[in-house]
């Protein structure tokens, strides 16, 4: 677990405002550790249920820190992240000068009860319980702990209430289309010289047959990553990369990285909210092996892949993933990170644009598709244990789940698998009708 940073009161809002003119900068956040990015193979966890998620507290000065980065990430006016910045450093435990004072921690549903009997507005409200939520993973993540289910059920109805608000005084959640082909949302933009320090975000691959240049797939990254799958299946492949030096050893070659923001700003400078990326041949050759995978990770999982190792990700053309995600740079970083792409290709350009998908109905078809996974789980349990009733139920609310789901993309597969298992139960209950009326 990081050491505590300094807590951001009246004098530090004003600095984080700067965040929002001064392309991203950030000068709350502490010196990251660099490290030299070894190989080492994707790691995963699965969510047990052991300990409760009230066992982990929140500092002040961790929410402060956290909080600079959502209000980056949401583009916060000054105004409305002001009386922020002062009502989460009002928590601080004052010693004997002004110039004294010790780190208050609170647990994060103490935070919410705080947030929600406070007199800030409800759209504040909600950017705070983003915070919570984000600074509650950060802290399980630097202590080494696994987040369970109960743990990533309450950041997601944290982070899931906020995106869904409809906020009225400035606050803004944005969407955009990832290379790799998913819709990305930024919770909390944290950068540090041009580079990512924190950056937290929801990742959606809609069941839309969009899945990025698949030429450019295997791709690797500056800053340690962390994913906690919050709904549907993935699947995780890593790399190894040996340089050649003829086109005909190559499998790929290197491509150097740059972004794209709304002032048409272009360069290898990390930008949090995008308008376009765009990958360059360096015409370094090598040859590509794929060396693990897939390991595959469902809800609750977790897994990270270290700076600098070389991977690709696969999600089903026509089925909904969704994951909360980190880079961070203190649990690793490394300045050269780049895509690998075909050998003899030139450049080239991924527009951010989403053609239209908000933040909020990302959130809702998660939940919904989340809703489903729990009920299909139920009724699978119930069929195994014989309890046909309760299967019946189960997957028939399943199944309803979808009957006006026109705002879900490929509801149809969701519905199909539900039928599957309902035709499945229908003959066990028919037997045991029929057995009834026998003994009558």
């Amino acid at each position: 677990m990081e050491a505590p940073q300094p807590a951001i009161s009246s004098s530090n809002a004003e600095v984080c405002e700067q965040q929002l003119t001064a392309g991203d900068v950030d000068p709350c956040v502490a010196a990251s550790t660099e490290t030299s990015g070894e190989t080492v193979n994707i790691a995963e966890t699965g969510g047990d249920d052991k300990g409760a998620h009230n066992e982990c507290s929140i500092s002040t000065s961790a929410l402060s820190r956290v909080f600079c980065g959502v209000v980056v990430a949401t583009k916060t006016p000054k105004e409305v992240a002001a009386p922020i910045h002062e009502w989460i450093s009002s928590f601080e435990k004052k010693g004997t000068s002004d110039h004294d004072a010790t780190v208050t921690s609170l647990r994060p549903e103490k935070w919410c009860e705080a947030a929600a009997s406070s007199s800030l507005h409800e759209d504040s409200e909600q950017l705070v319980r983003v915070a919570i939520g984000v600074a509650f993973l950060r802290e399980k993540a630097r202590r080494s702990q696994d987040a369970t289910p109960a743990d990533l059920a309450m950041v997601w109805d944290l982070v899931r209430g906020a995106i869904t608000h409809p906020m009225t005084t400035g606050p803004c959640f944005s969407a955009s289309r990832s290379s790799q082909g998913f819709l990305a949302v930024p919770l909390c933009s944290l950068l540090k010289e041009g580079n990512i320090d924190e950056l937290y975000r929801f990742h959606v691959w809609l069941p839309d047959g969009q899945r990025g240049n698949l030429d450019f797939a295997v791709h690797s990254h500056q800053a340690f990553a962390q994913s906690w799958i919050l709904a549907g299946m993935g699947k995780d492949y890593q790399y190894t990369f040996d340089p050649v030096t003829s086109m005909e050893d190559a499998t790929h070659a290197v491509y150097a990285l740059s972004w794209t923001d709304n002032n048409k700003n272009t360069s290898a400078t990390y930008k949090t909210h995008q308008t376009s990326s765009t990958v360059v041949n360096t015409k370094k050759l090598g040859r590509t092996t794929c060396m693990a995978g897939p390991s595959v990770h469902t809800r609750d999982m977790s897994y990270y892949i270290p700076s600098a190792v070389y991977h690709s990700t696969e999600v089903a053309s026509d089925t909904l993933h969704a994951t909360l995600f980190v880079f961070d740079s203190h649990r690793g970083f490394v300045k050269d990170a780049p895509v690998l792409g075909p050998k003899d290709s030139e450049s080239s350009t991924q527009m951010r644009d989403p053609a239209g998908v908000t933040p909020a109905a990302l959130a809702k078809m998660v939940e919904k598709l989340r809703q489903w996974e729990v009920l299909m789980e139920q009724g699978r349990q119930d069929s195994k244990d014989a309890k046909w009733l309760g299967a019946l139920e189960a997957f028939s609310k399943a199944l309803n789940l979808f009957e006006s789901a026109a705002d879900f993309p490929n509801a149809k597969r969701c519905q199909k698998q539900a039928l599957d298992q309902l035709d499945a139960v229908w003959p066990k209950l028919e037997a045991i009708r029929e057995a009834l009326q026998s003994l009558s």
